[in-house]
This record gives structure tokens, C-alpha cells and sequence, in this order.
């Protein structure tokens, strides 16, 4: 019996231990800090602190103590600048005639000499700050434009050109009774010409080259905007007068050589002569198709006289001789090109029945969708069908800038589905509806155009005309006559030998320009006035 209950109380002792190793065990299993006198084998191993013996804990290192960020009522310390600005002093007449009109002249003295200008009240009395800011070369250029401006107030402009030349300079030559036609009332003529290609032009005296009869305009800006300004002048200067700088054969007089001319990098110019009633029609409606073709062709592109001179890079120029080239051919009917092989066309395929809707009336919708786009776009033979059944055209959609062509292309699946309504008038010459169409001058406006080339398959449903349009129409592929103001308006009544199709041009006149309508050759000809290269 003792046996037993021994082995009874050493069983109770043994459930014992173990139910007191798995209540020590729990906290830990829950996450939960053991005691530090736990006798399991997963206790505290850190060592243990005898009694009576302390050991001083390790102090805590602080952090340095923060600046305080300044008061509000702190005054801020001024920052070094890298480059300090420029200053001038100048008085507040000549003040007020360098910010001119809405701050126009001072915004454009900034922009030619790329740099950036302040105008602040001085310390003196009656006098203000003009601050200059930029790089060194761009703030030199600031100052001399400034100074030349206010020099214009007291008297003529005195420009040195006996060192070596400036690389912002182009000089102009213009008769002396072509000045005030050059300037325009108050100036307004140069300061579009400005506006227009953003450079900085006056009347001035060289201190080398002064040439008797003539005045020399200043053109400032950069090599490409000088060059649009320059045959921008030039063409107002032949238009007043006639023969200044092109002559009877329909070439330059001089070839143009400016600062940035000849320096291999593909820049140069190109001329296409003109013949008949082609330069009216490549003009259009105050300068709108010669302006639509250069933003196409990223091109800078002006009527001199008789011709028309491209300048710009060589791919600029190749673009811009097609597209003239091809404006010129829809006028004796409808155009066929191949865009295999280009980089600046989107394909359209139009189906039948829809080339009158994407057209619009009088070709408005389609003039709308250029000018809003910068393309150049017409309607060519896409696929034929057999006999009887319609057949599908092509509109190709040509620019420089690939966004600006899918945006024509959404545009004109918009038109076709009747979503679109033209802006303005929409009328860039050249011809009402590309392709070769007649209608806009003297033929019905509810004339059928498919039926016109015998693609109209709706027969009796056609909500068009199907009449033929009688002698109203003048046949002229749509050119327009409005004789505008400007520099850009058409001008063929008052040219001499050029009333009719063939006055004033003999066999050997129209032999002389019979090639000039082959494709862009990288205008390495002298006889074209090339300059590419």
C-alpha cells in the first residue's frame, strides 16, 4: 500500500512539473516576455544579475540640436547668383519706348537675343534698371539690341562691319524709293515681318559697304529666321520694283550669301520658276496656299517676281518642290502619286460616295482640315473595280509632322461620318477640291462630283446635281483672283505678258522652264540657284 501510494504521489508530482512547463511555455508561444527567473530550456539567456550587484546602465547619446528654421519676420539671406544679371540705366522716356506697345518690344528684344529682361524703378530719380539675365553671349547681344532700339528715337543707327562678321547679322540692299514701302505705315510692315519669323530688323549704316541709291535693313536673329525675313523683304522690294533682284531669264541677280551660308551642313535654298497663271495659282487668296505649303513642308517658302525661292534643309526643300510640283499638276486634272518609299504621307482610303462629303462644298471642309493641321492633302486613284461597280479613291495625307497627319486623318473620318464642321472660310486657292476638280469658280455648288468623273453609283438617290454645269465655269481649277492686300495678293493683272496664256512667251521662253517640273534633284544645279550644300 506505501509502494502504492508512492507511486501515486510520484505520478501526481510528475503531471505537476509538466503542467507547470507548459504554463512557462504559453507566454512565449503567444508572444509575450518570459520572466527572468524561468527555469525552461528556452529561458532569458542574457546574463543574470547576482544580488547585491548592480551595474549602471549605458546613457544614451542625444542627437545635435536642429536649427531652427527662420522666422517670418527673419530677413532672408540673398542668394548668390551664378551669372548676376546685367544692368542699364535708362531714362523713362526711353523706358517707355523700349517696353512699347503691351510690352511687344522689349518681349522681342528678349526673344532675338535669348535672353531674359527686367525692367525695375532705380534709386535715381527719373531713372530705371533694366536687368539682363542669360549667358554671357546672349546677355552681349541684349545690351547692343537695346541700344540700337533707343538709338532709333535721336537719329540713324551706325552699325560696325569692318571686323569680323556677326554670326546674328544679315544686311539687306533696298532702293531708296522702296523704303516707305518696305516699312509700311508706322513701321507695321517690318514689325510683322518680325512678328512673322521672330527677328529684329531696322534701317542702318554700315561702317564698310555703303553703296549710293540704296538703303541697308539690318535683319538680327538667327540663320533661319534671317533668311525668312530676307526673302520676305526681297519679295516686297520686286514687287514695287520689278526686275530689282530677279532678272529676264527668271534667276537671281546675285546669289544669296549671308553668315551661316556654305557651311556643309545641308542648309541652303532652291528656286522654281513660274510661267503662265501658275504663280496665281500657287499665291491663292492672300498668300493662303503659299503659306499652306511651307507649314506643311516645314519649309521656308516666298514668291520673288516669277519664282519662288525654298530655302531650309535639304529634306525641308525636297518636300516643299514635290508638293509645289503637285499643287501645279492638279490644275490640267486629276494626280496620281505613288507614296511608296516617303516618310511624310498617311494613306486614307475613301470609299465611293464619300469623297463629296470629306471634300465639302466649294472644297471647304478639306481647306478647313489643312489649315487647321498643316498638311497638304489630295484625293488619288486608289483600286479600279470592274465595269459597273464603284471604285474606291486614296487620300494621301502629306506633312512634316507625323501628329499633325493623324490628326487630319481623324478629322477626315470624322467629315466623312458628318461630324465635322470646317472652321472659317476654308478657302486656300489652289483649286476647290483636290484632285483635279472643277466647281468652285462659275459651276454649280450642288453639282456631283463622282458623277463629274463617272463614279457615281446612287444614281436617282443622289441628293446631287447630276446637270452638267454649263459655261459658267471658267475652267481655271479654282484659283482664286481676290486681289488682297499685302504683299501676298495676286498680281497677275498688273504684270506685263502675263494677261493671257501665252502673251509675251515665245517657243524659246517656254522651252527654257520645260524641265523645271521634274522631281527634286537635291538642287545641285547652278541654273535653279541650288545653294544646297
Amino acid at each position: 500500500r506505501a509502494a502504492t501510494d508512492g507511486r501515486a504521489m510520484s505520478g501526481s508530482d510528475d503531471e505537476m512539473h509538466d503542467a507547470e512547463v507548459k504554463a512557462d511555455a504559453k507566454p512565449k508561444a503567444e508572444g509575450q516576455p518570459m520572466d527572468a527567473d524561468s527555469d525552461s530550456d528556452d529561458g532569458d539567456r542574457r546574463p543574470k544579475r547576482l544580488d547585491g550587484e548592480s551595474q549602471p546602465s549605458p546613457q544614451r547619446q542625444r542627437s545635435p540640436p536642429r536649427e531652427r528654421s527662420p522666422r517670418r519676420d527673419e530677413p532672408k539671406k540673398e542668394k548668390t547668383r551664378k551669372n548676376p544679371p546685367m544692368e542699364m540705366l535708362i531714362g523713362a522716356e526711353d523706358a517707355a519706348f523700349l517696353v512699347g506697345t503691351g510690352g511687344k518690344t522689349k518681349d522681342k528684344v528678349a526673344r532675338v537675343a535669348g535672353a531674359r529682361l527686367d525692367l525695375l524703378d532705380a534709386d535715381v530719380p527719373g531713372k530705371h534698371r533694366l536687368e539682363i539675365f542669360g549667358k554671357d553671349e546672349n546677355r552681349r547681344k541684349a545690351k547692343q539690341y537695346v541700344e540700337w532700339v533707343l538709338r532709333q528715337r535721336v537719329g540713324p543707327i551706325t552699325v560696325d562691319t569692318s571686323g569680323t562678321q556677326r554670326d546674328d547679322l544679315s544686311i539687306v540692299n533696298v532702293p531708296v524709293d522702296c523704303v516707305a514701302y518696305v516699312m509700311g505705315k508706322n513701321g507695321i510692315v517690318l514689325r510683322n515681318i518680325e512678328e512673322e519669323y521672330g527677328t529684329l530688323m531696322f534701317f542702318g549704316v554700315p561702317t564698310v559697304g555703303v553703296t549710293e541709291g540704296v538703303e541697308k535693313l539690318m535683319i538680327l536673329g538667327s540663320r533661319r529666321s534671317r533668311r525668312g525675313a530676307e526673302l520676305k523683304v526681297m519679295s516686297a522690294v520686286e514687287h514695287k520694283r520689278k526686275g530689282f533682284f530677279v532678272d529676264d531669264k527668271k534667276e537671281l541677280r546675285a546669289r544669296l550669301e549671308q553668315v551661316g551660308d556654305g557651311e556643309g551642313d545641308g542648309w541652303g535654298y532652291d528656286v522654281f520658276p513660274f510661267h503662265d497663271e501658275e504663280f496665281s495659282y500657287a499665291l491663292g487668296a492672300q498668300g493662303s496656299t503659299r503659306k499652306k505649303l511651307a507649314s506643311a513642308s516645314g519649309c521656308i517658302l516666298e514668291y520673288i517676281g516669277d519664282i519662288a525661292v525654298m530655302a531650309g534643309n535639304r529634306d525641308e526643300r525636297r518636300r516643299c518642290w514635290d508638293y509645289l510640283n503637285w499643287l501645279l499638276k492638279q490644275r490640267k486634272g486629276a494626280l496620281n502619286v505613288d507614296p511608296k518609299g516617303r516618310d511624310d504621307v498617311l494613306e486614307l482610303p475613301v470609299a465611293a460616295g464619300k469623297a463629296g462629303r470629306l471634300s465639302g462644298k466649294a472644297g471647304n471642309v478639306l481647306r478647313s482640315i489643312e489649315k487647321e493641321t498643316s498638311t497638304f492633302c489630295f484625293m488619288t486613284d486608289h483600286r479600279g473595280a470592274a465595269d459597273g461597280e464603284s471604285r474606291d479613291e486614296l487620300m494621301l495625307i502629306f506633312g512634316a509632322d507625323k501628329r499633325n497627319r493623324y490628326k487630319a486623318m481623324d478629322l477626315m473620318e470624322d467629315a466623312m461620318e458628318g461630324k465635322y464642321q470646317p472652321k472659317g472660310g476654308g478657302n486656300g486657292g489652289g483649286g476647290a477640291d483636290r484632285g483635279g476638280r472643277n466647281g468652285s469658280n462659275g459651276g454649280r455648288k450642288d453639282a456631283c462630283h463622282d458623277f463629274s468623273i463617272g463614279k457615281c453609283v446612287r444614281g436617282d438617290k443622289c441628293r446631287f446635281s447630276h446637270e452638267s454645269s454649263g459655261g459658267g465655269n471658267n475652267n481655271n481649277g479654282g484659283r482664286n483672283n481676290n486681289n488682297g492686300g499685302g504683299r501676298d495678293r495676286d498680281r497677275s493683272p498688273r504684270r506685263d505678258g502675263r494677261g493671257g496664256p501665252d502673251r509675251g512667251r515665245g517657243k524659246n521662253s517656254r522651252d527654257r522652264d520645260r524641265d523645271r517640273h521634274k522631281p527634286y534633284d537635291g538642287g545641285d544645279k547652278g541654273s535653279r540657284g541650288g545653294g544646297g550644300g
